[in-house]
């Protein structure tokens, strides 16, 4: 018989065995997360930064802009508020930047922050839009107020003649072919308080008046053309687009003012294009071009960076906004992106824009229009 054979196996092999692949998972994670910068994360200190900010909120609020302002070290804290609050706040200057929507609030903001430090970044744009829905917009094209942007046969977007579409303010839908027996009127979250609420006055006053008011009393007086056109809509709410893009949008609104990015954002995270959702947009546009305004270096380093990261500007524009380089200029991403997911580009700068009155002279409209004070 042949004798049994004995083999002496080294532990430290053994162990080396079974030891080997899960160390080289390990390791290879380990490259995969020092390079994308997530293993330092929790030992890197994180800088929080306060902001007041009005209806650009969704930008800081969005889970992929908070995670790439982590990798960088810093963390937004948001306090949402309508500009008009946001510029009056008493307790503005315990913040590290503002970021208010238009140019009233933006001016009365370095008014209180002279001789202080205000440093304003401008990272991107938006329109103010009309936003409805296609039978409605088609009904305004067969009474003359709209016309289709493009010749698809179910075009996303509509140029509105706002000199027509004031004319219709007294006929109901149901004037129109619409089973609907509501005024022709565009629903706008409160001018006191929002500034997509206050770009409508402004839509109407250049409407009816060709040039900016010069003073005080014509302010007034042109107010009070424009206010029985915002006061037909009703009490104003709050936001308008969550409403609008719920399923039962139509039972809140018909046509609702909102900025344009909010429906672009809407579009890009659907699979394919809602055409039953459409915008208008006034022959005299109007842009928001929010301005970030930092009082701190802190606040300095976010403006920064959503001027010159490249994951932010991105962001911003699958975000729906317009991104803006250092020197004003648009950024050519914007239309690229949204041709890739399916979207005409959308007739913004194709038309004249809306001659806003100088801010205090706005601001007495606006009182009067909303009985703001």
């Amino acid at each position: 018989m042949q004798e049994p054979e004995f083999r002496a196996v080294d532990p430290r092999r053994r162990f080396l065995l079974w030891f080997a692949p899960p160390l080289a998972v390990f390791v290879a994670g380990l490259v995969v997360l020092l390079v994308t910068g997530h293993v330092t994360g929790p030992f890197r200190s994180t800088t929080v930064v306060r902001v007041m900010l009005a209806s650009k909120r969704e930008f800081f609020q969005d889970e992929q802009v908070k995670q790439i302002l982590m990798a960088r070290g810093y963390q937004v804290h948001v306090t949402p508020v309508g500009s008009r609050d946001l510029a009056e706040s008493p307790d503005l200057d315990s913040y590290h930047f503002v970021f208010p929507s238009g140019h009233v609030a933006n001016e009365r903001v370095k008014a209180r922050r002279e001789g202080k430090h205000a440093v304003p970044f401008r990272p991107f744009f938006t329109p103010v839009v009309l936003a409805t829905f296609r039978e409605h917009a088609e009904a305004l094209r067969r009474a003359g107020a709209a016309v289709a942007h493009d010749n698809n046969a179910a075009p996303l977007f509509y140029d509105l003649d706002l000199d027509k579409f004031m004319a219709l303010s007294e006929q109901r839908w149901s004037d129109l072919g619409l089973s609907n027996n509501n005024l022709v009127v565009a629903q706008s979250p409160d001018p006191c308080k929002a500034y997509s609420g206050a770009a409508l006055v402004g839509f109407y006053a250049a409407a009816l008046r060709d040039e900016p008011v010069q003073s005080l009393r014509e302010a007034e007086e042109l107010g009070l053309l424009v206010k029985p056109h915002i006061a037909a809509q009703g009490q104003a709410g709050e936001d308008m687009s969550p409403k609008f893009f719920v399923p039962e949008g139509r039972t809140h609104a018909v046509i609702a003012v909102m900025y344009e990015h909010q429906y672009i954002a809407y579009q890009l995270r659907r699979e394919q294009p809602d055409r039953d959702r459409v915008l208008l947009y006034p022959t005299a546009q109007h842009q928001s071009t929010p301005e970030l305004i930092s009082f701190t270096p802190e606040g300095d380093r976010i403006g920064e960076l959503m001027m010159n990261d490249p994951q932010l500007r991105r962001r911003a524009v699958e975000l729906g906004f317009h991104p803006l380089g250092w020197s004003g200029e648009t950024d050519q991403d914007f239309g690229r992106v949204i041709t890739e997911h399916g979207l005409p580009q959308p007739p913004v700068g194709q038309a004249g824009r809306v001659p806003l009155p100088k801010a205090e002279f706005f601001e007495r409209m606006l009182d009067v229009v909303g009985d703001c004070r």
